[in-house]
């Protein structure tokens, strides 16, 4: 197949670009997936990790493992097939998508839904575990994996009636989706800064003489900012491009980037690699956790 009949495929990928976007996606397959299974092994197996919270964290973890075990090798799958074989099937394609926009959405609104549990466990400390136990967990889970599992449900149907309005109809619900989440995840974090700033001020005056306790809530005050900031700087990195991008294309047709173009594909996979850090930013720095991780890392070194 010489250059030009490859150009004209739109199912062509440049060597350089498959390689580089298997090996990535590759890592972020195995390191994503090696994170959150050992999120859910955790909570599974520790008592004393098995809090409304962290089952948030636990149903995050799975989104993310079907982004990783599934999606992830179905992108590589089709960078494969466009990289040595310039061809690529409708079939994985349309797999592919409908898996990535159910896995993406749910962990997205996953996110959004641990920034909510975060800031009434700031705000209403006393009633937060109450809450959350009786209907709060459930409704933030039915909500997290309903509406996504609705909207793919929508984009399957479309796609047998009409399958340009079903890319179209996905493009504008994952969109929804993202900006829904991203203000919610914005908006609560913010609130929560704003909680924290008015209870230092109160110690500071109630509390002048307790110096010790002063500087240890700060620390835990510095350390939960320090983790919104991470999450909101990370998630913001991954999926606005993307999102960019479709605006830009919206205003003006000549900025439009095919999804299957060089430059698509490595948005698509800075999106998906959200997926693979989402356990780190909201475990990692958590004691019982890295406790956890290290006790079945040992257990599973020892068989």
């Amino acid at each position: 197949m010489n250059e030009s009949s490859k150009n004209a495929n739109s199912c062509f990928l440049p060597m350089a670009h498959g390689i580089a976007l298997i090996t990535i996606n590759a890592i972020v397959c195995v390191l994503g997936s090696l994170g959150n299974f050992l999120v859910c092994l955790a909570i599974a197996t520790n008592s004393h990790l098995r809090r409304a919270s962290n089952y948030l964290l636990f149903s995050l973890a799975i989104a993310d493992l079907i982004v990783t075990l599934v999606c992830e090798p179905l992108f590589i799958g089709d960078i494969i097939q466009r990289t040595f074989l310039y061809d690529c099937k409708a079939d994985l394609y349309y797999r592919l998508s409908i898996l990535s926009y159910i896995s993406c959405a749910s962990s997205v609104l996953h996110m959004a839904a641990i920034s909510v549990d975060r800031f009434l466990a700031v705000a209403f400390p006393l009633r937060h575990k109450n809450f959350m136990e009786k209907w709060g967990l459930k409704v933030m889970l039915i909500v997290s994996w309903s509406i996504p599992i609705f909207k793919g449900i929508l984009v399957h149907v479309l796609w047998h009636v009409i399958p340009l309005l079903s890319y179209r109809a996905s493009q504008y619900l994952l969109s929804g989706t993202f900006f829904v989440s991203f203000f919610l995840i914005l908006f609560f974090y913010f609130l929560i800064v704003v909680f924290l700033l008015r209870y230092k001020r109160k110690r500071k005056q109630l509390c002048a003489a307790r110096n010790v306790s002063v500087r240890l809530t700060s620390r835990i005050e510095v350390r939960v900012t320090c983790t919104l900031a991470i999450a909101i700087g990370i998630f913001t990195a991954c999926w606005a491009p993307g999102f960019a991008v479709s605006i830009f294309a919206r205003m003006d047709k000549k900025l439009f980037i095919r999804p299957k173009a060089p430059l698509g594909m490595w948005i698509a996979t800075l999106a998906l690699s959200n997926s693979a850090m989402n356990f780190l930013i909201y475990s990692a720095k958590i004691l019982d956790f890295r406790e956890a991780y290290v006790s079945i890392i040992r257990k599973m070194l020892r068989l």
